[in-house]
């Protein structure tokens, strides 16, 4: 993971380094009772060794309840549910600062996403955290002219414009493509015809994963069939995939770079075109588990939603609170390749990341 430099020690820097979460370390750090007597002192002596010293000013500031609204696009999927389960466990972790966060849906427009976050500065929210993937040029442009007070921005798995948001928590979409594009060379081998599915081209962490896909796949020497977008919505993948497959018959590879995946593995199933087609998805659901496990789909790329979400609370929380200063404005997650072989590990880790302790 490429961190976000910070120029201020803080405690979520000695839960980076003791692989525990930041509820523990601040439970430890203030006396309190309910902390393993072993981990306190390893803690302890930690932020010792680290130079921790307690801010004041944060310790007066945490006590104060502090206001994040979560705004996501409608149509929620899988992936954004990952995203909203770690926002909800950082919240859990963040328990003894006063941090509360209302979930909120709007509909796929940006001028209503502007007005929405207009309505939240005006009722004094202390901060927001989004996925702003509903055209997000002129959102950017929009929030521009919009009186949003000091309400802080944070973005997650796509982008505004850097003069919109404090910072962005998202997967390294070049790496991921180029991850998927040299699988699919290596299991094709040249002049084979792949192509690529996903959400819509409008979205900068689509621009980033094609960009990547595009360059390896020109490397592996394979043929390029074509983008193909279903603009988020499940009921458009189902025609998407009809569409593909009569438009290239012959198709031999797909990289399905979409939360959607699932809809699209399965209208190819119903197709007959189970095995046929050399699949590469995205992320791990519990319907993708069983596509992996049956051979339908050969890899995902893991993008670790849950943990953009996780993250991007606390850097949020760290900011307004600790008044943690960003060298860098980007965090980049790294991908990770998922089979067969070891799919089970990834599953364990995603039940490890839900208990308090773990960090993933």
């Amino acid at each position: 993971m490429e961190a976000v430099k910070n120029t201020k020690l803080t405690i979520y820097d000695i839960a980076q380094e003791l692989g525990i979460s930041i509820a523990t370390v601040s439970r430890a750090l203030n006396g309190k009772e309910d902390v393993n007597e072993k981990t306190r002192k390893r803690i302890i002596e930690t932020a010792k060794q680290m130079g921790y010293k307690a801010s004041k000013t944060a310790a007066s500031l945490s006590r104060k309840e502090k206001r994040f609204a979560a705004v996501f696009p409608e149509l929620i999927h899988d992936y954004d549910n990952e995203v909203r389960r770690g926002i909800e466990k950082a919240v859990q972790d963040l328990q003894d600062y006063h941090v509360s966060v209302d979930m909120i849906t709007i509909e796929r427009d940006p001028d209503l996403f502007a007005d929405k976050l207009e309505e939240l500065a005006a009722q004094d929210y202390d901060g927001v955290l989004m996925i702003p993937s509903v055209g997000e040029e002129r959102l950017s442009a929009l929030l521009r002219r919009k009186d949003l007070g000091k309400m802080a921005i944070a973005t997650m798995t796509t982008d505004l414009d850097r003069d919109s948001r404090v910072f962005l928590v998202q997967s390294n979409g070049r790496v991921a493509g180029r991850m998927a594009g040299e699988l699919l060379g290596t299991l094709l081998g040249r002049g084979k015809k792949v192509a690529l599915v996903t959400g819509q081209m409008t979205s900068q962490v689509h621009q980033k994963t094609a960009e990547g896909f595009l360059k390896e796949i020109e490397v592996q020497g394979l043929n390029f069939a074509g983008i193909y977008e279903h603009y988020d919505k499940p009921s458009r993948a189902y025609i998407l995939a009809e569409k593909l497959v009569e438009e290239h018959p012959d198709i031999d590879g797909l990289y399905l770079a979409t939360a959607n995946s699932v809809t699209f593995c399965n209208r190819l199933t119903e197709m007959g075109y189970a095995g046929r087609i050399k699949l590469i998805a995205s992320d791990i659901f519990p319907k993708m588990v069983e596509f992996i496990k049956s051979g339908l789909v050969l890899a995902t790329i893991f993008q670790n939603p849950f943990n953009q979400g996780r993250l991007a609370t606390r850097y949020l929380f760290e900011y307004l609170v600790e008044g943690r200063e960003f060298e860098e404005d980007e965090v980049l997650l790294d991908p990770q390749i998922v089979l067969k072989s070891n799919l089970e590990l990834y599953e364990k880790k995603l039940l490890d990341a839900m208990s308090e302790d773990i960090l993933f």
